[in-house]
C-alpha cells in the first residue's frame, strides 16, 4: 500500500509490520451503499493521486443504464443489501473469520 500512497502513509519496518499484523480484536464496519467498479489503467491515465484514487478503480452506480439498487434519501446512495452480505462473507473468508460489529448501516 505504501508504494501506491507514497508519503501519505508512514512506512512500517518489518518488525512493526509483524507486531501489528492480526492485532485487532474486532472490525467495526460502516456500510452505506455499493458501486460497480472497473479497472483504471494506471499506465494510460493521469490521476490526481489521493486516497480516493488509490484503488485505481472507476466507480459507478449504474451498469448498462441500470442502477445498482433502489435510490435512497440521498442521491449519492442506493439501497443494495446484497453488497453488505457479500462484504461480510468476503471478510469472513479472507481475514480468518474475525468478530465484526456493524457500526453503521445506511443513512437517514
Amino acid at each position: 500500500m505504501h508504494v501506491i500512497s507514497g508519503e501519505r502513509l508512514p512506512k512500517f519496518s518489518t518488525e512493526q509490520s509483524m507486531m501489528v499484523k492480526g492485532s485487532f480484536d474486532f472490525l467495526g464496519l460502516n456500510y452505506y451503499t455499493a458501486y460497480y467498479a472497473s479497472n483504471v489503467d494506471v499506465a494510460n491515465s493521469v490521476l490526481n493521486i489521493s486516497c480516493t484514487t488509490d484503488s485505481f478503480a472507476n466507480l459507478t452506480q449504474t451498469s448498462n443504464g441500470v442502477l445498482i439498487g433502489s435510490p435512497a434519501a440521498s442521491n449519492l446512495l442506493h439501497v443494495y443489501p446484497k453488497g453488505l452480505r457479500d462484504l461480510l462473507i468476503y471478510v469472513k473468508e479472507n481475514y480468518n473469520n474475525p468478530t465484526i460489529y456493524i457500526t453503521e448501516n445506511g443513512m437517514v
